[in-house]
C-alpha cells in the first residue's frame, strides 16, 4: 500500500481578508509535513468558480511551487480537466512541472462534468470524453516526440510543432484518470491507465470495480492504450483525520465527510457531482449512517492510529494500491491536518509495504 495527500483547498464560510491565503500558505506547509512524513503522493484537483468546495483554480502553479519545496514526493494533477484547455497548454504544463520536480510529476485526466464550472470555458459536458480523449492522444505525442507530428481528429487539427520542454520522465509521465464513479474503473483499465476513486462507497461496494480494472487492464489489446505503457494502479481518495483521541479523530474525519458530500450550506453545493445521480443522493447515503457506521465502513478514515490501520485493512482487502487523505477538508483546522500527518507518518505508513510499483513496459 502507498500513501497519498489530496486536497481541494475547501474554504468554509465565514472568511477574513487572510482566509484565502492563509489556505494555500498551509496547503504549502502540509505537503512538505506530508513528504517528511513519510508520505509518497501529493495529489491536487482542478475546480473553477466553486467557491468555499474547492478554490484550487491553477493547481500546476501550486504544484511548481511544491517542486521547489519537496525533493521525494509525487506531484500530481487530480485532475486535468483536458477539455477545457489547449492540448498544447497541456503538455507544456505537465512537461514544465517535470522538469522543476526532477521527474516527479504525475498526470491525471479527467473530462469535467459540472456545467457551473465549465461551460464558462467554453466547453459542453456532454462532449466531455470525446474531446478529452482527442487531447490526451495529442498531448501524448507532444511529450513523446522530440517534433510533435501534428494530430487533426473531429475536434483539432494541430500542426506540427516543437513542444517544449521535453519532459524528464519518458516517453511521458504516469497517466491516471479520475474514476470517482465506480463504472469508470474498468474504462480506464481498458486505455491502460492508473484509477483514482473515492469511498463514498464501501470497500465491499467497490471491490468488484477493481476486479474489473485489473482483468480489463490485464486483458486489454496494449495498442489500444492511450499512453505507451501500462500504469496499474488504482488509488481512492478519503476524508481522514487521525489523532491520539480515538472519538475526537472518529468524529472530525464524518464531520468532514457530511460536510464535503453535500452537509452545508456553500451556495454552489446544489451544483456538484452532477453525474453522480446529484448531492443529495450521495449526502443522503453519508447521511444514513452514523459516525460510527461510516468509520466501520471506511467510507470516512478517522480515529487513533489502530483505527485508522484497521480501515485502510479494508481498502487493501478490496485491491487498493494507494490510500489517499483528504485531510483538508471542511472545518478540519490546519493543526489537526498536521498532527494527523505526524501520526499517519509515525504509526500507519511502516504498518504497510510501501515499495513504489515500478512502470510497466
Amino acid at each position: 500500500m502507498q500513501f497519498g495527500l489530496m486536497t481541494q483547498i475547501q474554504m468554509p464560510r465565514p472568511w477574513t481578508e487572510t482566509t484565502e491565503r492563509t489556505a494555500y500558505w498551509n496547503a504549502l506547509d502540509q505537503v512538505v509535513a506530508a513528504e517528511a512524513a513519510g508520505f509518497q503522493y501529493f495529489w491536487i484537483t482542478e475546480q473553477h468558480f466553486f467557491i468555499e468546495i474547492g478554490h484550487c483554480s491553477c493547481p500546476d502553479m501550486v504544484l511548481a511551487a511544491l517542486s521547489q519545496r519537496t525533493k521525494t514526493i509525487r506531484l500530481g494533477f487530480g485532475v486535468i480537466l483536458l477539455p477545457v484547455h489547449h492540448p498544447y497548454y497541456v503538455a507544456e504544463r505537465v512537461a514544465t512541472l517535470d522538469v522543476l520536480s526532477q521527474g516527479r510529476a504525475e498526470f491525471g485526466v479527467g473530462r469535467g462534468t459540472s456545467p457551473y464550472m465549465v461551460e464558462p470555458l467554453g466547453f459542453r459536458p456532454e462532449d466531455g470524453r470525446e474531446v478529452a480523449r482527442e487531447t490526451l492522444e495529442a498531448v501524448i505525442l507532444m511529450l513523446e516526440q522530440e517534433r510533435f507530428p501534428g494530430y487533426k481528429s473531429k475536434h483539432f487539427d494541430l500542426p506540427p510543432r516543437h513542444v517544449v520542454p521535453r519532459p524528464v520522465q519518458r516517453p511521458h509521465p504516469r497517466l491516471w484518470v479520475a474514476a470517482s464513479n465506480l463504472e469508470t474503473f474498468e474504462h480506464a483499465g481498458r486505455q491502460g491507465m492508473g484509477a483514482i476513486g473515492v469511498t463514498r462507497n464501501t470497500p465491499a461496494e467497490t471491490k468488484p470495480f477493481i476486479d474489473a480494472y485489473r482483468a480489463a487492464i490485464r486483458g486489454a489489446d496494449r495498442s489500444q492504450f492511450v499512453g505507451r505503457f501500462a500504469n496499474e494502479q488504482v488509488g481512492a481518495f478519503a476524508m481522514a483525520c487521525c489523532l491520539e483521541d480515538d472519538r475526537l479523530g472518529r468524529d472530525v474525519a464524518c464531520a468532514a465527510a457530511r460536510w464535503y458530500y453535500g452537509d452545508n450550506d456553500a451556495e454552489l453545493n446544489r451544483s456538484r457531482f452532477a453525474t453522480a445521480g446529484g448531492v443529495s443522493k450521495i449526502s443522503d447515503k453519508i447521511g444514513r449512517r452514523s459516525n460510527d457506521e461510516l468509520i466501520a465502513d471506511a467510507m470516512a478514515i478517522g480515529g487513533n492510529p489502530d483505527t485508522v490501520c484497521r480501515q485502510v485493512e479494508k481498502w487493501a482487502e478490496a485491491g487498493l494500491d494507494q490510500m489517499i487523505f483528504m485531510l483538508q477538508a471542511g472545518h478540519t483546522s490546519h493543526e489537526q491536518v498536521l498532527r494527523s500527518i505526524d501520526l499517519i507518518g509515525e504509526k500507519v505508513i511502516p504498518r504497510f509495504g510501501t515499495a513504489d510499483l515500478a512502470l510497466t513496459a
